[in-house]
């Protein structure tokens, strides 16, 4: 375990397949398309994840769903949560370009399946929106183990940096994007519209990304001696754990998506899911803590605190941004009535904030060599970034100029974690340990992505549901006018359908504002909250030393 673990504040012995990297060094013209590639990959995953945001009330309401609208969201960050971890094992086995591939066609045949003709129910949907998500994992985190495999660490920060502002782009974009084409052609071209991207990033892949002779990037398959078999194949990737994770966040997901209306399953479907998940989560933890090369190497986790703590900072700012990512713009649609395009410019500043966060990061550890002071501070303006937002709620008109700009805190402040934790997580461990604790970092973030919305959709829905009952059906100037049955029908349509146009009457139009109202309010709390946990789970990391080549020295 000293091995595994050994800091790089202790010597580190010579490398020579590293040292011969350097040597070899890919043409700068090279290195250019490369990271080009990987940065179209990483655009399209965040394009995808952001790309509904603004569309999520219209297309769950067209389907008739939105009381189930978060599975829209959670079916792609699913797979992610899952598939993201595995990825670095895997292009350690068979190299990164091979899965590099992989993974763009299959986020391309997911967006073909979410944007096809014949996918007119919630459940095609999602069943394409998990399956672009098997993708989207491998071009988010191959993106970055890809970059660490060419560029030196102290330099990694700037184009970490220029990966988030990438990333940003895409999740700014996404939402106008979404909203342009919904307005113009539908909603399906939103996902349509990613094909072609991700063929272009596939070619410019199987093109010019050759990695040197010597490189850990070109997978055990080309560097052993001896012929890869299935046994070694299932030695090195965790496939148990890749699979109970799915497992257990699948049921994790239903159970939530069930607990506003415990009384549609019966007891006997409640244990066996409850079994179910315990059974699956037992299976997980120790799976991962027996197995030679786990998905999640949990013992990291236990035995480096700057791993824990990064790692749950990851978890907590990520569930609280993913929460204004997803439930700002169903208050802007809900309470001020806002379309989907003056939504997503009300965005944008979200995306320059991302921009200036993770440029200004990469250059104040690339001059400096540090980040904890950094990182303390700039915690807390997610922090009070988070909570302006919430403060917002109360206000069921828009408030002018105060929503273009409101999302700039938080941005600033995520993006920046996310820069720090990385670079803090690789520096914290030896070399041979840099893809694991890379799949860790995306393995907290999906995780907290997926749990948060999934929580989100639980707390909007009950707080919606129980708050339609009370303002509407007990109404007593209602009630003078309409039957009890009929104001519980139009709840119920409220809920299934946002975008159900209650106009006729004024007081019932009022009283489902307040509704919507206090669901947002409530959801954005629980971001507040998440956020706090994260301020506070970061103040644990160690500084560590930000070494300025390679091997390390």
């Amino acid at each position: 375990m000293t091995d595994e673990l050994q800091p790089l504040l202790s010597p580190v012995p010579q490398l020579p397949d590293q040292a011969a990297h350097d040597k070899n060094v890919e043409p700068l013209r090279d290195v250019n398309w490369i990271v080009f590639a990987l940065f179209v990959g990483s655009y399209l995953a965040a394009l995808d994840t952001t790309i509904v945001t603004t569309l999520l009330p219209t297309i769950a309401s067209e389907l008739d769903a939105s009381n189930q609208m978060s599975w829209i969201a959670t079916s792609y960050l699913l797979s992610c949560s899952a598939f993201q971890p595995l990825y670095g094992k895997l292009s350690d086995v068979f190299g990164r370009k091979p899965l590099l591939i992989w993974s763009n066609l299959c986020f391309g045949f997911g967006c073909i399946l979410c944007g096809a003709p014949f996918t007119k129910s919630l459940w095609m949907l999602c069943i394409g929106r998990f399956i672009a998500g098997v993708g989207g994992g491998g071009l988010n985190s191959l993106s970055t183990i890809t970059t660490s495999d060419i560029i030196p660490l102290r330099q990694r920060g700037v184009y970490q940096g220029m990966g988030n502002i990438v990333f940003a782009l895409g999740c700014a974009s996404g939402s106008l994007i979404g909203a342009f084409l919904q307005q113009r052609i539908g909603w399906r071209w939103a996902f349509l519209c990613q094909v072609p991207l991700s063929l272009l990033s596939c070619s410019l892949i199987m093109k010019f990304l050759n990695l040197p002779a010597g490189s850990p990037g070109r997978g055990l398959i080309n560097l052993s001696n001896k012929k890869i078999t299935t046994a070694d194949v299932r030695e090195h990737v965790d496939f148990t754990g890749s699979f109970t994770l799915i497992t257990t966040m699948l049921l994790l997901m239903i159970i939530l998506s069930v607990l506003d209306n415990p009384s549609h399953l019966t007891y006997g479907t409640w244990a066996l899911f409850i079994v179910g998940l315990a059974l699956a989560g037992y299976t997980f933890v120790s799976t991962e803590l027996s197995v030679h090369n786990p998905m999640v190497p949990i013992r990291l986790l236990g035995s480096n605190r700057t791993v824990l703590a990064s790692s749950l900072t990851n978890w907590f700012f990520t569930m609280s941004t993913f929460v204004l990512a997803y439930y700002v713009p169903v208050f802007w649609q809900t309470v001020y009535h806002l379309k989907p395009w003056n939504i997503g410019v009300r965005t944008v500043s979200n995306f320059f904030g991302i921009a200036i966060g993770s440029m200004m990061t990469g250059l104040y550890m690339k001059r400096t060599g540090k980040y904890k002071a950094l990182s303390n501070t700039l915690n807390t303006v997610t922090v009070a970034g988070t909570l302006i937002v919430y403060l917002s709620t109360y206000n069921t008109e828009p408030k002018g100029l105060l929503e273009y700009f409101m999302l700039f805190l938080p941005g600033l402040g995520y993006a920046s974690m996310l820069t720090i934790t990385l670079l803090s997580l690789i520096a914290s461990v030896d070399t041979s340990h840099q893809a694991q604790v890379t799949s860790i970092q995306y393995a907290f973030r999906a995780i907290g992505s997926t749990l948060g919305v999934s929580f989100a959709g639980l707390i909007y829905q009950s707080k919606l549901q129980t708050s339609l009952l009370r303002n509407i059906v007990e109404n007593k100037t209602l009630n003078d006018k309409y039957s009890t049955h009929q104001l519980r029908k139009w709840c119920q349509t409220l809920l299934e359908n946002n975008s159900f146009d209650v106009s006729f009457d004024p007081l019932l139009e009022s009283l489902a504002k307040i509704s919507f109202q206090g669901g947002s309010r409530l959801v954005l709390g629980f971001a507040v909250l998440a956020s706090i946990l994260g301020l506070l789970s970061s103040l644990f990391i160690r500084e560590h030393v930000l070494h300025t080549d390679i091997q390390r020295r």
